[in-house]
């Protein structure tokens, strides 16, 4: 027999309640640590892990929830099932959690996935998060060797509209490699292609750039045209 209200033990009656407390006590610790620190809290960690498993236990069906697990799968190398969790938060219709939102966009860049994954993520996340000032980073293949090829993505990445600032980031002993560091602006509806598009033209030689743009259908396929 299923127990009356005012008998059903009190984290039962006020699991709702809980799992907000607690969600807001994981980010808003997490939050504080990167402040002090400049350290991000390492989904992996003993302590994710355990906030998980209460969160999971007391308000199992929440997307918040979803996204915890599938942050742990993800640290667990298990890239299906963090695709599953993340995929059944956004069809819940989530919209609150930045951290979710801008993390599932992350991914699918990091994994070069289809151009319009990406941006309706991207796009999700911007028009749930207008005042938000996370930072879209895209690992580049190749980084300007000279100011001349400088000079030419500088001209290409101002000509976006959706972008409202960007910045090149050298490799350093953390990141090997060279960053492209992005913020939306905010009325914009972002399109990735445009920003693949515009670091592609340093596969051009730099004489001919300014008669020839690039286009690309993929990630792996791009052409250049004349402008």
């Amino acid at each position: 027999m299923a127990l009356a209200p005012d008998k059903a033990p009190w984290y039962r009656r006020f699991r709702m309640l809980l799992g907000i407390y607690a969600l807001g006590m994981l980010f808003g610790g997490r939050e504080f640590l990167i402040a002090r620190s400049g350290d991000q809290v390492d989904p992996g960690s003993n302590e994710w892990s355990r906030m998980a498993e209460v969160i999971a236990e007391i308000n199992p069906a929440d997307a918040d929830t979803d996204f915890l697990l599938a942050m742990e799968a993800l640290q667990e190398g298990d890239e299906a099932r963090y695709i599953e969790y993340m995929e059944t938060a956004l069809g819940k219709g989530i919209k609150h959690n930045n951290f979710l939102l801008a993390e599932y966009a992350h991914h699918l860049i990091r994994i070069q996935a289809p151009f319009e994954n990406i941006d309706v993520a991207l796009n999700t996340w911007r028009e749930n998060h207008q005042l938000s000032f996370e930072i879209v980073s895209l690992p580049l293949g190749q980084g300007p060797t000279s100011q001349q090829d400088y000079d030419a993505i500088r001209r290409e990445m101002d000509a976006i509209d959706w972008i409202y600032e960007w910045e090149l980031q050298e490799p350093a002993a953390e990141s090997p490699q060279w960053v492209l560091l992005l913020q939306f602006e905010p009325a914009k509806e972002a399109v990735i292609r445009d920003v693949i598009e515009a670091i592609s033209i340093l596969g051009l030689p730099p004489e001919v750039r300014s008669r020839l743009r690039v286009r690309c259908t993929s990630w792996v396929d791009c052409q250049s045209q004349a402008r």
